[in-house]
């Protein structure tokens, strides 16, 4: 990037600058003058309203309503002529957008005008400025290039001429901060010097293919020389250009026990998972069939992702789940009467308490007093009758979080959890009364109803009865009825036998609480072949118990287990890295990321709105394409109401293969996608855009610095931080502001 200083006399100031500058003088004294006329017409219609409210007090009944009609004439020329005075554009940034066009008529006629773009629409005294998102004209803005022909239709006329001059310009509290031209990009520094920058500053490009895709894994068997089952020394050709020698210990890690790796994102700590899974069923397949390995996630979109992987590493049928889809399916197997419907609205006090440690062990305390008693262990009645009782007994829930001091939750906001849950839980008392008649109804000697069976508390319709009614589930419910479950009658069943894993894969384990990893360990044989992969620095949940892997470890009975780091980051550049780390503060690790490539600069655009922003990345992502038809680029929004914008903006301005993804329905493969910052956890894009990194969007607390760093190291090689209309986040660093 080349940077030249320009002098800061206006005469000697580039032609493009000064023809800006000079623009920007006229529309501000044509603004202060249409603005200063509408205040003294409304001063002047204030006086004609006044003077016909005193006439009217005075007048005579029947001249009354003449004078009534005649005031509400006066209000609504005052409305209208306030109205088009342009009430609504702001002079402190009332354009973002130039167009001098050079237009014909049918004739063969040409006409030259100027139109501004803004996000307000002011037509007076020859002075255009149009709103980006409703006036026909700013088309024109979004679709084409200066120096281009067009023709488009506006309504039932036919427009065509040529773009002259089409530019993006920056105005802050009134003065020309930037200006964005095919010729150059010239910013005006802290010293009010204006210096150009070059015209590829605002340039996406060169990263075609560096994402890793599914079709990236190429077929192939695993381990070299004869068929006989394999060779002593483990070599794995086809992945040993991948992985460092760090992650191929690793992978190749003993086939019993646990192996936890913590890593920064794009260190391979899901390469590492997906080829020990790959390396396992090649040495002993019998043993490690893909029936009995289980790939869990956080995301759905991750999910999706794996399971696209697996089979090209040669691991065909693994099922690859969320935990909460995989939670509910074992729950509704395990207790299949208990269909109340589940909460969407959950309060975070209750969410904290149902994934705090405190109430696993609190759990465990009470199956272990109970575990030899055959009412609790004979079916899932004493499961439920155990998780109500908990929930609904406050003096124990006091009395378990007393003992724990991570994460205390204050008496009042026990108090609240506990009212919420004794509202939903299904009553005790009947709940021990039904467990009591299906043993009556049993028999001595009998084996006793199975849960298809028991029909206690259930109509004759299969629905919950009318004294029950009131029940229903918290979404984290199923992990603390499927934990009770297995300390009561052991591990959760298939067809009547213990579906226990040869192997458990665990990705994004940070965002699962201890109570969700128990229920998933238990799972597993006594070999305890698991692989658990997280990064304490990508956490999107701040209240589901799980603070620190040492501290997670220790609750869930494994302290002894070592925790594997990886300090190499393949995926994102030390420019992105850097300006991730700072945005973490305080939760960053000490020791930073090896980051073994350098890429472009990180850059930070600012816009006084998101019409402006989106010009600029229509102008960037629609040659993009054109140089680089493989790639991949996310543009991510805090919140789904900015992401909606950012998307109908883009296809406006006809970005090729744009899409808005809701739920995690990546489609990985080439295009632009956009959506929200939680939902690309664990994926990767050879482009990002972070958009509305604004004050009030991403303030400095936990949550904002964890969906900061997840978004920015998504990007594999280029990262664009675009700040819109009012202070910029603390988490960016000034330095690119100020560049």
């Amino acid at each position: 990037m080349t940077e030249k200083p320009l002098p800061t006399p206006d005469a000697e100031l580039h032609p493009i600058v000064r023809e800006e500058e000079a623009i920007l003088v006229g529309v501000r004294e044509k603004l202060a003058a249409s603005f200063a006329e509408a205040r003294a017409s409304t001063s002047t219609h204030d006086t004609d309203l006044v003077a016909l409210r005193d006439e009217i007090a005075d007048a005579r009944m029947e001249d009354v309503p003449a004078l009534v009609a005649q005031m509400e004439r006066v209000q609504a020329v005052a409305a209208r002529r306030a109205e088009s005075q342009g009430a609504l554009v702001d002079p402190r940034s009332p354009y973002f957008g130039h167009l001098h066009l050079s237009e014909r008529d049918a004739r063969g006629a040409v006409r030259e005008r100027d139109v501004l773009i803004g996000k307000a629409t002011f037509v007076e005294g020859g002075l255009r400025i149009v709103d980006w998102r409703h006036a026909p004209v700013s088309q024109l803005y979004y679709r084409y290039p200066e120096g281009s022909e067009y023709e488009e239709r506006f309504g039932d006329r036919e427009v065509e001429g040529e773009i002259v001059v089409r530019r993006t310009v920056t105005v802050i509290g009134g003065e020309l901060v930037r200006v964005q031209a095919p010729q150059g990009v010239f910013v005006r520094g802290a010293a009010r010097a204006w210096r150009e920058l070059g015209a590829s500053h605002a340039e996406l490009a060169g990263g075609q293919g560096s994402a890793l895709r599914p079709q990236d894994f190429k077929r192939g068997r695993l381990g070299t020389g004869s068929t006989d089952g394999g060779r002593v020394d483990r070599h794995l050709p086809e992945i040993a250009a991948l992985i460092d020698p760090r992650q191929f210990e690793l992978i190749t890690a003993p086939d019993a026990g646990i192996v936890v790796v913590q890593g920064g994102a794009g260190s391979g700590k899901t390469t590492i998972g997906l080829h020990r899974m790959a390396y396992l069923a090649y040495a002993d397949r019998r043993r490690f069939s893909p029936d009995r390995m289980l790939v869990v996630t956080y995301g759905a979109g991750l999910a999706s992702y794996i399971s696209q992987v697996l089979p090209a590493l040669g691991v065909d049928g693994v099922d690859v789940v969320t935990f909460q889809d995989w939670a509910l399916k074992e729950r509704k197997r395990a207790i299949p009467w208990l269909d109340a419907p589940v909460t969407e609205d959950t309060p975070s006090v209750v969410t904290r308490l149902k994934k705090h440690p405190a109430l696993l062990h609190e759990l465990e305390r009470r199956c272990a007093k109970v575990v030899d008693d055959p009412r609790a262990r004979r079916d899932s009645r004493g499961v439920v009758a155990v998780w109500a009782e908990l929930l609904t007994d406050l003096e124990a829930l006091r009395a378990a979080f007393a003992k724990v001091d991570v994460e205390p939750m204050t008496a009042a906001e026990l108090t609240r959890a506990h009212r919420w849950c004794s509202d939903r839980c299904p009553v005790v008392s009947d709940l021990d009364l039904h467990l009591r008649a299906a043993e009556d109804d049993a028999g001595e000697g009998d084996e006793p109803p199975a849960d298809d069976d028991v029909r206690g508390e259930r109509g004759i319709d299969g629905q919950l009865t009318e004294e029950d009614e009131r029940a229903s589930l918290d979404v984290e419910d199923d992990a603390l009825l499927l934990r009770i479950t297995q300390l009561l009658r052991g591990p959760l069943r298939k067809k009547k036998e213990p579906a226990l894993l040869a192997h458990l894969f665990v990705d994004e384990a940070q965002d699962l609480s201890p109570v969700e990893l128990a229920v998933l360990l238990e799972q597993t044989t006594t070999a305890r072949s698991v692989t658990l992969a997280g990064d304490t620095a990508q956490r999107l949940l701040m209240d589901n118990g799980f603070l620190d892997w040492r501290q997670t470890l220790a609750h869930l009975g494994m302290s002894h287990v070592a925790i594997e780091p990886l300090r190499i980051a393949y995926r994102s550049t030390r420019e992105i890295l850097e300006v991730a780390r700072y945005a973490l503060g305080p939760l960053a690790d000490p020791e930073p990321p090896l980051a073994p490539r350098s890429g472009a600069p990180v850059e930070a655009h600012r816009f006084p709105d998101a019409g402006a922003a989106v010009a600029l990345l229509g102008d960037a992502l629609r040659p993009l394409f054109a140089r680089e038809p493989k790639a991949t680029v996310a543009v991510l929004a805090r919140h789904p109401e900015q992401a909606d914008a950012y998307y109908e903006g883009l296809r406006f301005a006809e970005v090729p293969h744009l899409r808005r993804v809701r739920s995690q329905d990546f489609a990985f493969k080439p295009g632009v996608e956009v959506t929200e910052i939680r939902q690309v956890k664990g994926l990767e894009y050879d482009y990002v855009v972070l958009v509305d990194v604004n004050a009030s969007t991403f303030p400095e607390d936990d949550e904002s610095r964890h969906l900061f760093h997840i978004g920015a190291t998504r990007a594999a090689h280029q990262l664009w931080i675009i700040v819109t209309g009012q202070a910029p986040s603390r988490l960016v660093q000034p330095s690119l502001l100020d560049a």
